[in-house]
């Protein structure tokens, strides 16, 4: 074998290593982390800037923990598949936790990674709305959720309107889109740490109305979720998850700028100076003031769930406190 014949195969023999080590780190944990699946609620955004933020810091890995997020094929079957032990945690809402534990479906809240409402009331003011009484005879876009109808009829009751005169228009999840375009008024399900941005970047004179000061009880938006049976067998796993967590939506609402660049890593379709505004208008719900990181309260969700079957949205009793729990928190805080 010539030289020149020789060096080539030791360069394709190199290349060759060098890709099949770079395969295996993107399948394999690195060391002895133990792998953890988390299924998000939706894809990557501002809301998930404390689960990026403690990847991109190394705070899993700290806790031996290769944490490995997902963005679910359906959403609505997340809790499902914690529940039947198909994955161990999941991102969800705690309206959708306290309606599975009604259903019989075996999961747990164990933190919060939003502590307030981020659902709110968005209306165009240049279509003569000041406040949500004034939706009187105007048209409501929305997803189709369960949910959104009783948030609505609430919200206008409260400023002394007339839910009955308000008008709903299923738009799937093109809200932004159907404000914009005038299909509606306003919009019930949108985020007013994500929706509202876009939505005065496109020029759209818009005013949001939070829920929780409109007549909602206040309610965790975005909910870390595990199965009974991983909370029961798995404790230290589920603290070091959150100790984890709670280190990276600290650091998420302190760096902003470090949190939108770990977000646009993980989802390239995102604009990095947006998510940076919705990051710094979402950190005070990651990382609040008011309450520890995470916290969790469940003398509150029981008045939720009694708000919820008010609008008869549980047919079936629920103890909200089967739903939730603060104890791998406060453990963390003795």
């Amino acid at each position: 074998m010539t030289r020149r014949a020789l060096t080539a195969l030791l360069a394709a023999l190199a290349m060759l290593a060098a890709l099949a080590a770079g395969c295996g780190g993107d399948d394999a944990p690195a060391g002895d982390l133990e792998p953890v699946d988390l299924v998000l609620d939706w894809f990557p955004n501002a809301d998930h800037a404390g689960i990026y933020g403690a990847i991109e810091q190394g705070y899993f890995e700290e806790e031996g923990l290769d944490v490995r997020p997902s963005v679910p094929s359906d959403p609505a079957a997340a809790l499902k598949r914690v529940g039947a032990g198909r994955e161990p945690f999941a991102i969800s809402y705690e309206p959708e936790v306290i309606l599975a534990r009604s259903q019989g479906i075996p999961v747990v809240a164990v933190g919060a990674v939003a502590v307030h409402p981020l659902n709110s009331l968005i209306v165009r003011t240049d279509r003569g709305i000041s406040r949500p009484r004034d939706l009187e005879g105007k048209t409501v876009g929305a997803a189709g959720l369960p949910l959104d109808r009783p948030l609505l009829d609430t919200v206008v009751r409260a400023d002394g309107g007339d839910p009955s005169a308000v008008r709903v228009r299923n738009v799937g999840y093109n809200l932004n889109p159907a404000l914009a375009a005038g299909r509606v008024d306003a919009l019930i399900g949108a985020y007013w740490n994500i929706e509202t941005v876009e939505l005065e970047r496109q020029g759209i004179p818009v005013e949001t109305f939070r829920l929780e000061e409109y007549g909602v009880p206040d309610y965790a938006e975005l909910v870390l979720v595990t199965s009974d049976e991983v909370a029961r067998d798995r404790p230290e796993l589920v603290r070091a998850l959150l100790r984890a967590l709670r280190r990276g939506q600290d650091w998420a609402a302190a760096d902003t700028a470090g949190a939108a660049a770990a977000l646009v890593k993980a989802n390239e379709d995102l604009d990095r100076e947006v998510v940076q505004e919705q990051v710094r208008l979402t950190g005070p719900v990651l990382s609040p003031s008011d309450v520890p990181t995470l916290h969790v309260d469940p003398a509150a969700w029981e008045e939720f769930a009694a708000w919820m079957r008010r609008e008869g949205l549980l047919t079936e009793p629920v103890g909200a406190r089967e739903a939730v729990t603060d104890r791998f928190l406060t453990d963390e805080r003795r």
